[in-house]
């Protein structure tokens, strides 16, 4: 399976590995541009509880302002919200009844075992985890959006006579 397809601007942002010409790059903006979704149906949707609701709109109003966020992103944004919604629910009810809780097995014995939610937090963490990687909403993934350009070296003779053809 190959790589997932990139931006063009992210490619440029990254330093241009696979060395496409300026008539390449110039037909990959037009595409982009012409296929770029629309952004005017951004809002959180109706079944996200309030928790999840002020969550998307919170993160919506920062993506939407570095143009990252349009009308068919919004239900993977929601599932998000969702899910932190759920995370912040499960840790409110592990606060009250502890990290530990008892549990009487078949032989009515009664033993101390790890909170059930726990198992349920975990799940909604890397949920939510893979999820913030694709917006970009991790410093580890703005790292990879933000990757400097490569410092130009001067250009050898045969290089500025012949350009890219070397």
């Amino acid at each position: 399976m190959g790589r997932k397809a990139k931006p063009i601007q992210l490619h440029l942002l990254e330093g241009n590995k696979n060395r496409l010409t300026k008539k390449q790059i110039e037909q990959r903006l037009e595409v982009e541009q012409r296929l770029k979704p629309k952004t005017d149906k951004v809002k959180p949707p109706s079944w996200l509880d309030s928790t999840a609701k002020k969550e998307f709109k919170r993160i919506a109003a920062e993506l939407m302002e570095l143009e990252l966020l349009t009308n068919i992103d919004v239900n993977a944004l929601a599932a998000y919200c969702d899910a932190y919604s759920d995370y912040i629910k499960c840790t409110k009810i592990i606060q009250e009844e502890g990290l530990m809780v008892e549990y009487t097995n078949k032989a009515a014995e009664t033993n101390k075992v790890p909170h059930p939610l726990m198992t349920k937090k975990r799940q909604l963490y890397d949920q939510m985890k893979s999820i913030a990687s694709e917006f970009g909403l991790t410093p580890a993934a703005r790292a990879k959006i933000a990757i400097p350009k490569k410092d130009e070296k001067p250009k050898t003779e045969e290089e500025r006579l012949f350009g890219d053809v070397l």
